[in-house]
């Protein structure tokens, strides 16, 4: 569809349009399923190479989602940059970029900024209650294809609605994320580690795989929390969640702290002896991060799906862990459970 096409069906319907754009930009509040396909419809009304959704994240700006035309001359590369002059924020505003500028310019472009007619933008502010939280780029290729008053017009209005959208998918999603995640420690809670537990076992259960289940018990958080005060005795969990995150199969493990000083690690395709050589590796690695703060010792205890059924998993892990922690006085090396 021509631009001229695009406008005169715009200009017949276009609180039509805009009805549309706003059905699409609310169907989800997930905005990896709303953006895209509002983005599209946008350029329906708009002909342009590609159009970009910026996110304002601490004075930096995020690609937060991106239109591209099929075959057009660039692809939207998702980067962060700092706000710039050239970068206009909190107007609605129309930039030229000549074919030989410099690519920071426009640094969501990977290479040159444009074809050989360089570019032009409109660039668009999000806001919400007068607070900018981001902006609507409509990228064309070519310096001097200018934008019309109309379509200007109808990119303030969709950037009203995607402004809503993009404020309430963000909270959403900061909301799904504490839902699931310990405050203190940033990796998985109870809740999630009942959720993501169930999964594991239904899907070892489904295929004939194995999965493990590590529990790591602090032993002495009590004391250390005692002398340490609270600030220490939270700067013991947080180093002790990231060891677990960190040595963790990024996508695959799942780190939890399901207590106040109890830990957990679902292990899927992980049988009981690579997963005692983790856990071996693991205690070791945490209590030499929490050693500057504390000598801590720790008690952990595996079982694995199928040598344990799926209902008792948790329990056998459990009873494992208590008679681990009667033994930490006789056990210097971590082999039955214990490590001091």
């Amino acid at each position: 569809m021509g631009p001229d096409e695009c406008r005169g069906k715009a200009d017949g319907m276009g609180f039509d349009w805009i009805m549309q754009i706003a059905y699409l930009a609310g169907k989800s509040l997930d905005l990896d399923e709303a953006l895209p396909p509002t983005l599209a419809a946008i350029a329906e009304l708009v002909p342009c190479e590609h159009l970009a959704i910026l996110q304002l994240e601490n004075e930096a700006l995020e690609v937060r989602a991106h239109w591209s035309r099929p075959g057009s001359h660039a692809a939207i590369e998702n980067c962060v940059y700092k706000r710039s002059p050239q970068l206009s924020l909190c107007d609605i505003d129309v930039i030229h970029v000549a074919p030989n500028a410099h690519s920071e310019q426009l640094p969501y472009f990977r290479g040159e900024p444009g074809s050989n007619r360089g570019i032009t933008v409109l660039t668009v502010p999000l806001a919400v209650a007068y607070v900018c939280i981001g902006r609507l780029d409509f990228i064309r290729d070519g310096v001097g294809e200018d934008f019309s008053p109309w379509e200007r017009d109808f990119a303030l209005a969709c950037a009203r609605i995607l402004a809503l959208t993009v404020r309430n998918g963000t909270e959403y999603a900061r909301v799904a994320w504490l839902a699931e995640h310990d405050h203190l420690t940033g990796i998985g809670n109870r809740r999630k580690f009942d959720k993501a537990l169930n999964r594991e076992l239904a899907r070892a259960e489904r295929y004939r795989r194995d999965v493990s289940l590590l529990l790591i018990d602090l032993d002495d958080f009590k004391e250390a929390n005692t002398h340490l005060g609270l600030s220490g005795g939270d700067e013991i969990l947080r180093r002790t969640a990231k060891v677990l995150a960190e040595r963790a199969r990024q996508g695959v493990d799942i780190s939890c702290r399901i207590g106040g000083d109890e830990f957990a690690m679902i292990l899927p395709e992980i049988g009981e002896q690579s997963a005692n050589e983790l856990a071996i590796r693991l205690v070791k690695d945490v209590a030499e991060s929490t050693m500057s703060l504390w000598p801590m010792r720790f008690s952990y205890s595996i079982s694995t799906y199928p040598a344990t059924s799926a209902e008792f998993l948790r329990r056998a892990a459990d009873a494992k862990l208590l008679a681990a922690k009667s033994k930490k006085e006789r056990i210097a090396v971590p082999v039955c459970g214990a490590v001091q």
